[in-house]
């Protein structure tokens, strides 16, 4: 028999609320997939008829969400959860009890399109959920080969350069322990860190016999070692990392009042890494032996810093460096 109106409308206004909460669970954006789909089969026994003893089941490859066990259920529906071509896995309905009153068509009509729909809403769910996943795996594989292509370049630059081996290694430690103390996200820290470990990826160009030349350098030889950076920008801007190395090996050199090279970039037109890691390499340059020169010393290296804070160094990037040797015991 029909069921009255008013009962009707009750039964249809349980089930718009079951899609409204399935909506606000996704739309929610909240925990994991597992956890969408475990809040998503618990909502679904409240829009049939005899909630009372309905369980759900949602299966998804080799896992399962349910609110009870489907298998003892005498009546049970299902529905497949796909997308396109692909199936996913099915989401089932089932009553632990038989309805005496209606053996032979025990769901409503209405509770099929409601089955079939959530398993529509499901099936862009996973499939959203499968491709995000995939790219997510892509692009963690592209950065693993990023990093690798950068450690490579890395050392042929202090191949070419001998007597400051180690001398990238270093910039790229204390340019981290700077970025730390300032509290940047772990993603910037991280392109920070790679782009300080090649800033001096350029110097392939320069003749080894000038890398090593143990007399003061010329003008002539001097404008050579200063085209490393534009050098470095060059080899590295047509890859497609996903941080801005190539602008930061570009800017090492740039100074805050605009009087650096290659650009004469000054101020904030220069990106916060980049000013990091021109205070990194200053400190670490003066602390380091030369072939012309002894190592100056940290004392040396941080007055040059202090003094020139505003002027030639980004002030903040130089009060976090000082903290980190003053305050924090920080070594060279």
């Amino acid at each position: 028999m029909p069921l009255p109106l008013e009962l009707a409308l009750k039964e249809r206004m349980k089930e718009l609320h079951c899609l409204q909460q399935l909506e606000q669970i996704i739309g929610a954006n909240q925990g994991t997939l597992d956890d969408v789909l475990q809040q998503t089969v618990e909502a679904i026994p409240e829009a049939w008829q005899h909630s009372a003893y309905t369980v759900a089941r949602i299966s998804w490859g080799s896992k399962v969400y349910q609110t009870g066990d489907l298998d003892r259920c005498p009546m049970v529906q299902s529905s497949v959860i796909r997308s396109n071509d692909t199936i996913y896995g099915c989401v089932e309905v089932g009553y632990t009890e038989p309805c005496a009153e209606a053996i032979e068509r025990p769901f409503l009509v209405e509770e099929r399109v409601l089955l079939d729909t959530i398993a529509t809403r499901l099936g862009s769910l996973i499939a959203g959920a499968v491709a995000e996943e995939g790219l997510k795996r892509t692009l963690q594989k592209n950065e693993r080969l990023y990093k690798q292509l950068l450690t490579v370049l890395g050392g042929m630059a202090e191949m070419r350069d001998p007597y400051t081996s180690g001398h990238q290694h270093s910039v790229e430690a204390l340019a981290l322990a700077i970025g730390e103390e300032l509290g940047l996200p772990l993603r910037q820290l991280e392109g920070l860190r790679l782009a300080a470990s090649v800033h001096d990826i350029g110097k392939i160009i320069v003749p080894a016999e000038i890398l090593c030349k143990p007399t003061t350098l010329t003008r002539h030889e001097y404008d050579l070692i200063k085209d490393h950076a534009e050098a470095g920008y060059n080899i590295l801007k047509d890859v497609d990392f996903p941080w801005p190395i190539a602008r930061i090996v570009q800017e090492h050199h740039e100074r805050m009042d605009g009087s650096g090279y290659p650009k004469g970039l000054r101020g904030e037109e220069l990106l916060l890494e980049s000013r990091i890691v021109a205070v990194a390499d200053v400190v670490q340059s003066m602390c380091a032996h030369r072939p012309y020169r002894a190592g100056l010393g940290i004392d040396a290296a941080l007055a040059e810093i202090t003094q020139n804070q505003g002027r030639l160094y980004d002030p903040v990037v130089v009060e976090a460096c000082l903290r980190l040797f003053n305050e924090k015991a920080l070594c060279v």
